[in-house]
């Protein structure tokens, strides 16, 4: 999806304005038509007509039934770090969204990207900083966890954003909740749902995120919280820590490029930062020589501050090096239990 139709749709979904309103309606045939090809295909898989490929390590997806801004990514990076803890060799495969390199690219091991976004995607690329195991990127899933494990003998695998992708067998999936998500009843294009919230019933565990609802099931749920844990800056090829006291009382532009901006911004406010400018662009933004001409303009006066996934592709411009990013970590209550939850053996069957 384009941005300016990503932007359009946005809107629709919300349907402030009479004119939203009228555009989701109109989109609404499409949806019944959308949600019918989907149960349809998820029917396919549940009966084994269609078959999911199975690679030789435990797969653990994480995802969810609606679009973007859930955290999938920080709690792909934090299953992924809990597991190589405790001695498995995981690695993380992903779509790369956006990414113009096709097929499997290895987008870095050992928090060393060998990639741009660009090639990559910009989560994969911020995942690889964070990450020291393999980060694989590939639309196939299933393929790039093959080549994942014959290349890096991977023992365990994180399947980022994989809740729908159902051509990859999975031993569990971790479903991610946010507040207000699941309050529409609407599919894309006309609402935000990828899936009917009956999928929900594949999930072997729920991780609510910042105190959101999710429908009576009998999948256990557990807790989360995302938190500020540092500023970040490159310096050369390596991405380096500050303290978050830095931006105490200090008047900052804050930049970014992701689904739902308000989050970002709020939280540099309950760290002291006095967000006087903000600069918002849709999700997975590619910055055009315009709008690095504001940001660069902005860096002569005052503190630019953006998320990660927007310093994967503004680092590397000439001149925006001093442009910081807000560091967010996942916390999850009883954490340990999630893990050995999500990795305990499951009779052979593709989810």
């Amino acid at each position: 999806m384009s941005e300016r139709l990503a932007v359009m749709a946005q809107r629709a979904w919300t349907g402030a304005r009479p004119a939203d309103r009228a555009l989701r309606a109109a989109l609404m045939p499409a949806s019944l038509a959308y949600g019918a090809a989907t149960a349809v295909r998820n029917r396919l898989y549940d009966a084994g007509w269609l078959r999911a490929r199975r690679v030789p390590a435990h797969v653990v997806s994480v995802g969810n039934i609606s679009v973007g801004g859930t955290g999938k990514t920080p709690a792909t990076l934090w299953l992924a770090q809990e597991l190589a803890a405790r001695g498995r060799h995981t690695g993380i495969v992903t779509r790369g969204y956006r990414k113009r390199q096709r097929g499997i690219v290895v987008v870095g091991i050992d928090g060393r990207p060998f990639v741009g976004p660009e090639e990559g995607g910009d989560e994969p690329v911020m995942l690889a900083r964070r990450f020291a195991g393999p980060v694989i990127a590939g639309e196939e899933r299933a393929a790039a966890a093959a080549y994942a494990c014959a290349q890096f003998a991977l023992d365990t695998i994180v399947l980022d954003d994989g809740f729908q992708h159902r051509g990859l067998a999975r031993d569990a999936d971790l479903v991610l909740v946010r507040a207000g998500e699941l309050d529409a009843a609407r599919l894309l294009p006309a609402g935000p749902l990828r899936e009917s919230a009956r999928g929900l019933a594949r999930a072997r565990a729920f991780l609510v995120v910042d105190d959101a609802a999710v429908p009576a099931a009998a999948q256990p749920v557990y807790r989360g919280r995302m938190r500020a844990t540092a500023l970040v800056r490159a310096v050369g090829d390596r991405w380096v820590e500050e303290p978050l006291a830095v931006l105490e009382g200090r008047t900052v532009v804050a930049v970014a490029g992701i689904a739902r901006p308000d989050r970002f911004f709020a939280s540099l406010e309950r760290l002291g930062a006095r967000v006087r400018t903000t600069m918002t662009f849709p999700d997975h933004h590619r910055y055009g020589a315009d709008e690095i001409g504001r940001i660069g303009k902005e860096l002569t006066e005052r503190l630019v501050v953006t998320t990660e996934k927007d310093l994967v592709k503004l680092a590397p411009v000439p001149g925006l090096e001093p442009v910081r990013a807000l560091r967010m970590s996942l916390e999850v209550d009883d954490g340990p239990a999630l893990v050995d939850l999500l990795t305990r053996p499951v009779d052979l069957r593709a989810f």
